[in-house]
């Protein structure tokens, strides 16, 4: 498996290692009937890493690709997302050419998982987005100190 991991900061955090089936291949766009989600996440986060896991251990169907941030495809990935969204603290996800962002990449994600996850993300959806998004952010304020440092 590559690694790109690196050490930043006193905490030293490492960034998720990048597997070479989760290496990012835009040209990919569909399998089959099915198109592929790039989910794009801070490697950086510990948090965010153990989302990143969670959902890949979930992925029977193998419909995400799991890009860090700063990985080199994570950068190349980002530089094609809408200005509007370029400032978003929050993990992306790209289905089919479409950008989402905070609570509603979260649904969108839960919704390509088995059933009991989909119903989940359609609880979660029933939520006004502006109430969702309100969670979405008070959690990713404080992501960093809830989970201890990669070492």
């Amino acid at each position: 498996a590559l690694n790109r991991s690196k050490s930043i900061g006193p905490g030293k955090a490492k960034m998720w290692p990048v597997k070479p089936e989760q290496a990012y291949h835009l040209s990919l766009g569909l399998r089959g009937d099915d198109w592929m989600s790039i989910v794009l996440f801070d490697g950086f986060c510990s948090t965010c890493n153990r989302w990143a896991q969670w959902i890949s251990k979930r992925d029977s169907k193998n419909v995400f690709e799991l890009i860090p941030q700063e990985s080199p495809e994570g950068e190349e990935v980002m530089e094609t997302c809408p200005e509007s969204l370029k400032d978003v603290d929050s993990v992306y996800i790209v289905n089919d050419g479409e950008w989402f962002v905070r609570s509603s990449a979260v649904c969108r994600m839960l919704w390509r998982l088995q059933v009991h996850w989909k119903i989940v993300g359609a609880l979660l959806w029933l939520v006004p987005r502006p109430l969702r998004n309100l969670g979405y952010d008070m959690f990713a304020k404080r992501r960093h100190g809830l989970l201890p440092a990669d070492s």
